[in-house]
């Protein structure tokens, strides 16, 4: 075994290990997700005798999220904040594990794919068959002929 091998088969395993660290994250998380940012909005109301002419603006807190390509905002109740703020918080460290597992199973498979190559044998030797054109996925569909 060369020590290149050896080398990438480390990188696999920390990666790997790497990946389950994560995804132990992803299914650790409880409660509901909530997609969206959770914003507040300050307004007047446009009476001449209330606070908010005064500067003391009215203020009320939002959920907004794309919906069909287009931002929708939900208002959200005083006695719903708390929850609707925590689920959209548990939503975007749900994201961000997400995103890291992707980027770790295709260095995984990057990996893969150098670790097959580091492995492949010439053969015949005096005459050996070129290398893979592609080190992509194999086609799909189960055996070739037919059964």
């Amino acid at each position: 075994m060369s020590e290149k091998t050896s080398r990438l088969r480390q990188r696999l395993r920390r990666s790997g290990e790497q990946y389950a660290r994560q995804l132990e994250l992803a299914m650790a998380e409880e409660g509901p997700l909530v997609r969206g940012s959770f914003t507040t909005r300050e307004r007047t109301c446009g009476k001449p005798s209330c606070r908010c002419t005064r500067g003391e603006l009215h203020r009320a807190k939002y959920l907004v999220a794309s919906q069909g390509g287009k931002l929708r905002q939900v208002y959200v109740p005083a006695a719903d904040e708390v929850m609707v703020a925590a689920g959209v918080e548990r939503y975007r460290r749900f994201r961000e594990v997400r995103a890291r597992l992707e980027d770790l199973a295709q260095e995984q498979l990057e990996l893969l794919d150098q670790l097959g190559r580091s492995l492949l044998a010439r053969y015949p030797p005096d005459d050996p068959l070129p290398p893979a054109l592609h080190a992509g996925p194999r086609p799909r569909g189960g055996r070739r002929g037919g059964r």
